[in-house]
């Protein structure tokens, strides 16, 4: 990255005061007066406030901290920095703030999320009343990396865009590569969720195989227009392949001028337009990969009223042009996705004109055009904005794409058929709707409301119902758990797996005609006693099927998106480009990649946060609940893909690409298949488990389930592996009760050290609809609390190679003879693939060398009233996984209390002690296993300031 800034001419420039740039000195010179007036920060409140929705403080799961041996512990020297009462403006620059964030951040010192006004803030956003100044403007976006924003750092991704590649094998047949689908993202906490939140309910998506690129869209108000991606939410999609767009926003209905835009629009002497390296140099520095440009700045005005379509479209040429220049060393090209109210790419049949010229001129300047939202059930057929504009370039389709609001469709969460506002119909003799054929364009869902007002709706049920209003983490546990399962019938349909004959219903339904407490109170894998089935009823089109018929044990309508899109995977050994640059290109060209990765499936959020030893044994299993996307992990290809070997009284055939499936029936106790644990987890906040669903009676603990004496196989991780020269491994456990000990049966809890490997391969001149798994030889060590890593030489494989690649890796479950005898639960924590005769790792010790305070917040309150903001040198960052922070006022008690992957963090509602000072300290978990000492620096919380 530093090469590629260096390309880029980023230019630093040293830190100076912010209110210094202006020489004039009429009427007030400080902020402080009315900085001091703010009342101490509310973090239990909810995003459009800028808080977390839920808060809890260091010791309130831990009394007394914990008792450390001194080996454990590494004292260093401490850097002081300014001990504040608030945040000091008149000094510091955090660069551009709405109102909500300055209030937060003056009394809190928290760093938040970048969000820029082009012409920044005005001195009176900070209190200043004096006639001669306050309206003038600080902090421009031309500014935005002079050197002096302490916050842009915190908002840095720390991983690159990792490689990706078709999965080998599809898995059902209507799945197609021709289009993409991409997803819309406000995830929950966002605004300061770069160093994460106490809440465990984050909201993130938790399949993520079949998303092509990821628009995080911030909620609009009290941020700025131009909005850099979100850093923790950057990191979990490029450790998943995925693209990540900023945004740039600009809305006529709102308080948008040609007068507020004013230095967005300013040129260079070459007459260039300083936005586009503004916008390059933002994507190189925060580590993202183009951006959305939702274009509505002249409202329900006329060309040029606020901003004019041309200027728009210069700045994306000219973006491009950088773009390309750039691709060769950045390894990807960056990109823009154009949106502007009213677009469409139609043309009036008779006339041969279009209906939106500036959106057929945009086209032309755009990597994808994002179209505006589909009201009608139907989208258009393109072939006349093709032909015109792209001489019949059938490849462009790819570049265009549907949009469909969640929110006029959120019972449709599983059910709906998208094929509707993707593929083209075909039709009879008679001119009937029969079907669909080729695709037609690529999609989009723009909300991300579906699956988390399933769980929002859920939530304020509970509320209402519950006796249990004691642990409040709990409820945002099962918040999330309702999203997670909400999200995955998103991707893979209501019955919770992919079939090739899958249909959904044909039009789009809303909450008022279909009520989703209905839906999900309905649904036998959610149990809770005081659900309403009688008055929350559900219409015909979520209904299940016949008993004793075909349909038995299945939702009659049943549709996800990954019935059209086929499965990518960063598993792979050779990866294509994940941008348009070979779209016209009649074979894609692959590259060499390693495929090498460890992930424990971790959605980012959990209500424990566990580490194990070389030993395998448990560190920081207690109660603490979290969310910090910067940790989420690989997620698994297939939650989905779990068969039973043989048919039972609980089971239905389905056909599939592999073949024909036993998948499990829904029953009345619920269905037997994957889920995300939160109470057993090997390492972090969760792991995968195949139960029957949640237990809500039971804080959401997944529930056991009804095995036969049969095998039942599971493919998690799909692949793209065309070397066989690698050792897979999958940590797994089965237990009779959803607790993170082991089970007290050992006839349970033998059974995942019976556990076998698997793996399917696909030859690519051929299709295989019989494709068995093939039960590898596998070693077993066990571990602690009864989890077993099972690992497999996948050079015992004969024959693989370009045109014979592994596609899909899992597991054979083998309930055994008695097994099946009690309900158990089978947890997958983990993955690993590792080259064969890989070195060992050298032993690594710690190189932590000091700690700086670069602010702490005083307040004047008694009680948890320190908040500080800290770095820390490390001079072996690049070995470490990830950083667990630790705090002390006496040395001997010590409250874990965040966990990060960057050399930065933020602590808030802290103590002091009697003699007005705090012990912080860093201990680096590396990415060979090792967790080193907790090196930790004493710093005096004595204001400091004149």
């Amino acid at each position: 990255m530093k090469k590629i800034l260096t390309l880029a001419a980023t230019i630093t420039i040293v830190a100076s005061t912010v209110f210094n740039v202006v020489s004039c000195n009429i009427g007030d010179s400080s902020t402080r007066d009315y900085l001091e007036t703010f009342e101490d920060f509310d973090w239990s409140k909810g995003q459009t406030q800028d808080g977390d929705g839920y808060n809890w403080k260091y010791d309130d799961f831990v009394k007394n901290g914990m008792k450390l041996e001194n080996s454990q512990l590494n004292q260093i020297s401490g850097i002081q920095g300014p001990v504040d009462n608030i945040f000091n403006y008149d000094i510091y620059s955090t660069s551009y703030k709405g109102a909500n964030f300055v209030k937060k951040q003056a009394t809190t010192g928290a760093p938040v999320i970048k969000s820029y006004r082009p012409n920044g803030n005005k001195w009176l956003d900070f209190g200043l009343s004096s006639k001669a100044r306050k309206h003038s403007y600080i902090n421009s976006i031309l500014n935005w990396n002079d050197g002096s924003d302490l916050d842009l750092y915190y908002n840095q991704a720390s991983y690159d865009l990792r490689g990706r590649n078709y999965v080998a094998k599809n898995s059902v047949k209507s799945q197609q590569k021709d289009t993409f689908f991409n997803m819309f993202h406000d995830p929950s906490n966002a605004s300061s969720s770069m160093v994460g939140t106490k809440n465990p309910f984050g909201g993130n998506l938790s399949n993520l195989s079949y998303i092509h690129e990821m628009y995080t869209w911030p909620a609009i108000t009290n941020k700025g227009w131009i909005t850099a991606s979100f850093a923790d939410y950057t990191d979990y999609m490029h450790k998943n392949g995925i693209p990540v767009l900023g945004l740039w926003y600009m809305s006529g209905w709102e308080d948008l001028t040609r007068e507020s835009l004013k230095n967005l629009l300013e040129k260079n002497s070459k007459g260039d337009f300083k936005i586009v390296d503004i916008l390059i140099e933002q994507c190189l520095k925060y580590n993202f990969d183009g951006w959305m440009i939702n274009n509505e700045a002249n409202g329900s005005q006329g060309d040029g009223y606020v901003i004019k379509n041309s200027e728009i479209n210069e700045i994306m040429h000219d973006f491009n042009k950088r773009a390309i220049d750039l691709e060769s060393e950045l390894g990807k090209r960056l990109h823009i996705v154009y949106y502007t109210n009213d677009g469409t790419l139609d043309y009036d049949p008779v006339n041969n004109k279009p209906y939106s010229k500036k959106t057929i001129d945009a086209a032309r300047y755009a990597s994808e055009m994002q179209l505006d939202f589909t009201i009608t059930n139907d989208v258009s057929n393109f072939e006349t904005y093709l032909n015109n504009i792209w001489n019949g370039d059938e490849s462009k389709r790819k570049t265009i794409y549907s949009l469909l609001n969640e929110s006029t469709n959120i019972p449709g969460v599983g059910n709906y058929d998208v094929r509707n506002l993707i593929f083209e119909k075909t039709k009879d003799e008679n001119g009937n709707i029969n079907g669909f054929g080729k695709a037609n364009n690529s999609f989009s869902i723009f909300g991300s409301g579906g699956a988390n007002e399933y769980a929002k709706d859920f939530k304020n049920y509970y509320l209402s119902t519950s006796n249990k209003k004691n642990d409040d983490y709990k409820v945002y546990l099962m918040q999330q758990e309702v999203s997670n399962l909400y999200s995955g019938y998103q991707f893979f349909g209501s019955n919770s797996y992919l079939e090739n004959n899958a249909d959904g219903y044909d039009k789009l339904i809303s909450q008022g005609k279909q009520s989703i407490a209905g839906i999900y109170q309905n649904d036998p894998r959610l149990k809770y006693e005081k659900f309403d089935k009688k008055n929350n009823t559900i219409s015909y089109e979520f209904s299940m099927g016949d008993i004793g018929k075909e349909n038995e044990g299945k939702k009659i309508n049943s549709y996800g998106i990954g019935n059209v899109y086929w499965e990518k995977t960063v598993v792979a050994d050779s990866v294509i480009s994940n941008d348009y640059s070979q779209l016209d290109s009649t074979e894609v060209k692959e590259i060499e990649n390693d495929p090498t990765l460890e992930t424990y499936f971790s959605t980012g959020s959990g209500i424990q946060f566990v580490n194990r030893d070389f030993n395998g044994l448990r560190i920081n299993d207690k109660i603490y609940p979290w969310t910090n996307s910067r940790l989420a992990d690989v997620s698994p290809t297939y939650q989905w893909d779990f068969w039973s070997s043989k048919e039972n009284p609980n089971t239905t055939k389905v056909v599939t690409s592999d073949g024909i499936k036993n998948v499990s029936k829904i029953t009345n106790q619920g269905q037997l298949t994957g889920y995300y644990d939160y109470y057993d987890a090997y390492q972090k906040g969760n792991s995968l488990a195949i139960g029957m669903g949640y237990d809500f009676d039971k804080e959401g603990t997944v529930k056991p389930g009804n095995w036969e004496n049969n095998p039942y196989y599971w493919n998690i991780m799909g692949s793209n592996l065309q070397n066989n020269d690698y050792t897979v491994s999958f940590y797994v456990k089965s237990t009779d009760e959803d607790t993170n000990k082991a089970s007290s049966n050992e006839m349970i809890k033998k059974i995942a050290e019976n556990t076998k490997i698997t793996v399917i391969t696909s030859e690519l001149t051929s299709e295989n609809d019989d494709a068995q798994p093939i039960v590898l030889e596998s070693t077993v060590e066990e571990n602690q609390d009864g989890w077993y890593k099972i690992s497999s030489d996948l050079s015992k494989l004969n024959g693989i190679s370009k045109d014979k690649r592994i596609a899909k890796l899992g597991i054979e479950i083998n309930p055994g003879e008695n097994g099946s005898e009690t309900p158990f639960i089978f947890n997958v924590g983990g993955f690993k693939i590792d080259k064969n005769n890989t070195e060992p790792y050298e032993d690594i010790q710690d190189e932590i060398v000091n700690i700086k305070n670069e602010y702490i917040v005083k307040r004047k309150s008694s009680k948890n009233n320190i908040n500080i903001r800290f770095n820390w040198n490390d001079k072996n960052q690049e070995a470490v996984d990830y950083y667990q922070v630790y705090y002390s006022t006496d040395k001997n008690n010590w409250y874990r209390v965040g966990q990060t992957s960057q050399n930065r963090y933020y602590l808030r509602e802290l103590d002091e002690s009697s003699n007005e000072n705090i012990y912080v300290g860093v201990q680096p978990k590396y990415k060979n296993g090792k967790i080193g000492k907790i090196n930790f620096a004493d710093f005096s919380t004595k204001y400091n300031y004149k």
